[in-house]
């Protein structure tokens, strides 16, 4: 069975394609339709429903995001390819941003700072002389290379009770 990735943004994107890159998923970038990760929160994507009639087998699905309140539609003429039950949320909760300050030694800093990861680490995260800006740039650099294994750990360390992204992660 495929696996269809729908990411609630870029960043999210970019942190499953750093982990495909590395071969840190339970599943490779073969295992997936159009071998890519989608920046989507819906099956109503052209694009999405078009691959997905093309495979035309039952896929896992696979929401990732910190908001995932809105409900999830499954458009009826796909139906046969996505059910309700192959539907896996994974939580990025409250935002990615947190895994960076828990890297950085920032975790009780931020808590006392009553502002949003996002912001937090605008203003406080420095890297190589960049500032953190949301972008996939700096994620890629942040995390890319050697560094792989502080994500992993990042990732783990951060794991709440519900579905996080560390379990989508080899064990």
């Amino acid at each position: 069975m495929k696996y269809l990735i729908l990411c609630e943004g870029s960043n999210e994107v970019c942190i499953i394609n750093l982990l495909l890159k590395y071969n840190k998923l339970k599943f490779k970038i073969d295992d997936l339709i159009s071998l890519k990760p989608f920046n989507a929160r819906q099956l109503s994507n052209p694009t999405i429903k078009s691959e997905l009639r093309i495979y035309n087998k039952p896929v896992q699905v696979l929401r990732i995001g910190d908001t995932q309140r809105d409900k999830f539609l499954i458009p009826h003429d796909i139906n046969d390819i996505v059910s309700k039950d192959r539907i896996f949320k994974y939580c990025t909760l409250p935002e990615l941003e947190i895994l960076i300050i828990i890297n950085e030694g920032l975790y009780k800093k931020y808590l006392k700072s009553k502002e949003t990861p996002k912001v937090f680490a605008k203003r406080n995260v420095v890297y190589n002389n960049y500032r953190y800006d949301q972008s996939n740039e700096f994620l890629e650099m942040y995390y890319g290379g050697k560094r792989i294994s502080m994500l992993i750990q990042n990732l783990k360390k951060y794991k709440q009770g519900e579905l996080y992204l560390a379990d989508l992660l080899k064990q």
